[in-house]
């Protein structure tokens, strides 16, 4: 029998591995930006610190923002507390979606699902039919109070209040 590699004992190291890639600094891309803001939990609810998101909104950006800076893709990684952020377009004319694939130690492939950032009018946000009432609000960011311009969104890997998670073919 093969030996256990680092991603089936207590890897992958996302963070060590792709912290060269990740990209903090604030930028102008010339329209308004929110922030999107959470933490990643474990199913004991225990913040992960080492965990690396992807988020991806290149159709977003190509239609709705042509000739932009905007990024279509980021980086986001946790660490003390699991916190991460990264940000999108200003939600001013309809709601914001973006893609987030979640890579975590324990998981050996990478958990897809969507952050909904809710527009100012009060557009109400269009998820996909086949998520259950009961469990969409685990993709909509909501608005923070104490930080204009900031939406506060978790991930929860598994639990009671596990994050709607997307399955591809």
């Amino acid at each position: 029998m093969a030996e256990l590699t680092p991603s089936q004992t207590i890897g992958p190291f996302f963070y060590e591995g792709l912290r060269w890639a990740i990209d903090t600094a604030p930028r102008d891309f010339g329209v308004p930006m929110v922030r999107v803001t959470g933490c990643v939990f474990d199913a004991d609810g225990q913040p992960v610190p080492d965990a690396l998101l992807e988020i991806w909104q290149p159709g977003l950006i190509a239609t709705a923002y042509p000739g932009s800076h905007l990024p279509g893709f980021q980086r986001a990684d946790t660490r003390e507390g699991g916190r991460f952020e990264f940000v999108v377009p200003h939600p001013d004319a309809g709601a914001v979606e973006a893609h987030v694939t979640v890579f975590a130690r324990g998981l050996l492939n990478g958990l897809f699902t969507r952050v909904y950032v809710p527009s100012s009018s009060g557009t109400p946000v269009s998820l996909p039919q086949a998520v259950p009432a009961a469990r969409r609000d685990t993709l909509i960011a909501r608005r923070c109070d104490r930080h204009p311009g900031t939406w506060l969104w978790d991930v929860h890997l598994q639990g009671e209040r596990e994050t709607v998670f997307f399955a591809f073919a």
